[in-house]
């Protein structure tokens, strides 16, 4: 029974996690990093979180700290709500004080984080690592400042996958408990290769990159930023997509109909699933370049769809077109730094099968 729960990242995220599952009854803690203690500031005291929108109550949390053992001690669950930029680090500072018996969620997994956490655990001397859980998007629309919460969504479809695959049939359940919407993948690949934040984010902010530059958040990333171009990028882009979930043998729908079903939009065209869906209107542009739409959906994300296309042998030209030209914006080599890639995680020797087999039993051999 999952009811004692650790949340890491203090972001919109992680605070719309803490507040929806705290108002399920569970006994949630949440954690951010000392350097980001202003994102705990107004909870140390009142530990108390207020959710408007899809989600909404007011809900006392069992601790708020920047102390991950004392956060981390005797909890079921720990999930992680952080960008994958972050990953490495929570994975390293996780590794030393994480139990076997608790489960870890990334909430998103980003593309590849729970390999990403199973390399650096076995790094570590880990020779029984947790079960790892992927969840193909974040679970929520949301946007937070202090104690206050705006959930414009709660996902009603979210892949998820475990690594070692075959335990999906006993963590899943529990997981489904507190996440109706959530759907078994066969891997946490599957759930990865089902995130579209980096098959969306980077055509927007590449074709509007002077938008961004001269004007920021005074205009709405989806409502002002996407155009019949723009649409027609992201459907090539998602082909690619698609491309390599069939090379596995999986499922593969088009986004705008995962969108549809996880309730951002009302239309499955490329075009007006983003410019008009009601879960992506409010969402505005950054103020710089310098963001993670950049760094985290092209710098980790596509490279690791260009990286896994080449170990797949399914061509992936659009994709690596893209990371091309998001490095020459960001003036970063994201191919050569491979932050996540096939040959980071570990797994660039296995062929499909041993991928397959890999992904199914949790072990490398």
């Amino acid at each position: 029974m999952i009811d004692h729960i650790a949340i890491i990242g203090a972001g919109s995220g992680g605070k719309a996690a803490a507040v929806d599952l705290a108002l399920q009854g569970k006994k949630v803690r949440l954690f951010d990093f000392p350097e980001f203690e202003d994102n705990l500031r107004d909870l140390i005291e009142t530990k108390t979180l207020i959710s408007s929108g899809a989600v909404e109550g007011k809900a006392t949390l069992e601790m708020v700290s920047s102390d991950l053992s004392a956060v981390l001690a005797g909890v079921d669950m720990v999930m992680i709500c952080t960008q994958a930029l972050t990953h490495d680090r929570v994975a390293r500072e996780l590794a030393p004080l994480i139990n076997p018996s608790q489960l870890v969620v990334l909430n998103p997994g980003s593309t590849g984080g729970a390999l990403h956490f199973a390399k650096v655990f076995r790094e570590f001397g880990l020779t029984q690592l947790p079960t790892l859980v992927e969840t193909s998007t974040l679970t929520y629309g949301c946007r937070a400042k202090g104690s206050e919460v705006e959930i414009a969504v709660k996902a009603k479809r979210v892949l998820y996958g475990a690594l070692p695959g075959k335990v999906i049939g006993t963590v899943g359940p529990e997981l489904e408990a507190l996440y109706p919407a959530f759907q078994p993948a066969a891997s946490v690949l599957e759930a990865g290769l089902n995130n579209a934040n980096p098959i969306i984010h980077p055509p927007l902010v590449i074709l509007n990159a002077a938008l961004i530059e001269n004007e920021g958040s005074k205009r709405y990333f989806y409502r002002d930023g996407i155009s019949p171009a723009v649409a027609r990028l992201i459907r090539k882009l998602d082909e690619e997509r698609m491309a390599l979930l069939k090379a596995l043998d999986y499922p593969a729908q088009p986004d705008p109909v995962t969108c549809v079903e996880q309730g951002y939009a009302a239309s499955s065209d490329y075009y007006e699933c983003y410019k008009t869906g009601p879960g992506f209107v409010k969402f505005r542009f950054p103020d710089t370049l310098d963001n993670r739409y950049l760094h985290e959906d092209i710098g980790m994300s596509l490279v690791m769809l260009c990286s896994l296309g080449q170990l797949l042998k399914v061509p992936t030209p659009i994709c690596e077109t893209i990371v091309k030209v998001g490095e020459a914006l960001a003036g970063i080599d994201y191919m050569s730094t491979g932050k996540r890639t096939v040959a980071a995680l570990g797994i660039d020797n296995l062929d499909k099968q041993g991928l397959k087999t890999y992904l199914e039993s949790g072990t490398l051999i």
